[in-house]
């Protein structure tokens, strides 16, 4: 029996696991990569949770392959400068990289121009973890919680701040905004999530959407406050999120707003539940598309012995960083779903782009 294990730009491949057992793929080392560089493309700028994962597997991923892996930072544009550079590239396993995967693809459904598509434009090696989000306000902030928020907004816009348009922070903030009935605005062109969290401290944002990893220092420091968590359950036992509400599922708060609002609340669910999976598509792991088999093969078996390492997973856990590992077709899968899902969103990110314009 058969299974696709990943798609390259330009068609599909298939193997067996018979004949490509990882054992098998094990004994075969990356010889072309041996002893050469391998640049690894980082979206965003260093310090950052991207770069903070990068490094983390640099070490891990040169012992397996055999490369000496080179972390090159290529932030702007939320990710686009990277991805293209990386779809690019020669696809000869000598240029790999991690894709915001989330932000990439609702940019490149919305028609925006020279967007590469991570469902279709890259050769997908794996997932290195899912995007866990949360809305955050300023510790010192009058909003204690989100029905705070929701009162405020019927008196004037809420205003979202973000580093970048077609982040998984604008997603987040314009999707989940709308299916709560939020008044909003947007203010744009922060330098990364620092400058973001600095924004809010100082009361020039009401509301900034983080990963919550990237931000629980702050969360523990009590600068800044979790409002809310775009997901259908907790997202972590850690008391700062205590009292925090969830977006949708058996406890979600969207149902009932979509109660308030006049809408259907199993469809307003409905559609925060597919929020939360396409924000779950997380960050992949990919090289340049048309990548040759041979390479797809050890890149993949590689990279998953290495993501599945306890020395890696336990400097994962030291970094407060944490891992949702899926080999290259569970992740291609769940992109493709996500694709799927993310067209619902089009017209809400179009209509949030305006405003920023505006």
């Amino acid at each position: 029996m058969t299974k696709r294990l990943g798609i390259v730009g330009g068609g599909a491949f298939l193997f067996t696991h018979t004949g490509c057992s990882p054992k098998a793929i094990r004994q075969t080392p990356c010889s072309p990569l041996t002893g050469k560089q391998v640049r690894w493309l980082v979206p965003f700028p260093a310090g950052g949770g991207y770069d903070i994962y990068a490094r983390l597997l640099e070490p891990f991923y040169q012992k397996k392959t055999g490369a000496e892996i080179v972390i090159e930072n290529t932030s702007g544009a939320g990710g686009v400068i990277s991805a293209n550079k990386l779809k690019g590239s020669l696809p000869d396993g000598l240029t790999l990289g991690i894709l915001n995967a989330p932000g990439l693809m609702v940019a490149a459904l919305t028609g925006a121009h020279n967007i590469p598509n991570p469902a279709t434009d890259f050769t997908i090696l794996g997932r290195l973890a899912r995007n866990q989000v949360v809305w955050t306000t300023a510790g010192n902030s009058p909003f204690r919680n989100l029905e705070d928020v929701l009162a405020e907004s019927q008196k004037r816009p809420i205003v979202f701040g973000m580093s970048e348009v077609g982040s998984t922070t604008f997603v987040t903030s314009a999707v989940a905004a709308q299916l709560l009935g939020i008044n909003t605005a947007y203010l744009a062109g922060f330098a990364g999530s620092r400058e973001t969290a600095l924004a809010a401290m100082r009361g020039e944002v009401d509301v900034v959407s983080f990963s919550f990893e990237s931000v629980l220092d702050r969360l523990e420091a009590q600068d800044l406050r979790a409002l809310l968590q775009i997901s259908p359950q907790r997202l972590s036992s850690h008391t700062a999120l205590d009292g925090v509400a969830v977006l949708c599922g058996t406890e979600g708060i969207v149902a009932r707003r979509a109660v308030e609002l006049g809408r259907d609340p199993r469809q307003s669910d409905a559609d925060a539940l597919a929020l939360a999976k396409l924000i779950g598509a997380g960050l992949l792991v990919a090289a340049p598309p048309n990548l040759p088999a041979d390479l797809f093969r050890c890149l993949e078996q590689s990279l998953y012995e290495t993501l599945t390492d306890t020395q890696l997973q336990a400097a994962a856990a030291k970094a407060k960083r944490s891992l949702d590992v899926a080999r290259a077709d569970e992740a291609l899968s769940d992109l493709q779903a996500a694709a799927v899902q993310a067209e619902i969103f089009i017209p809400i990110i179009q209509d949030a782009i305006r405003k920023i314009r505006a």
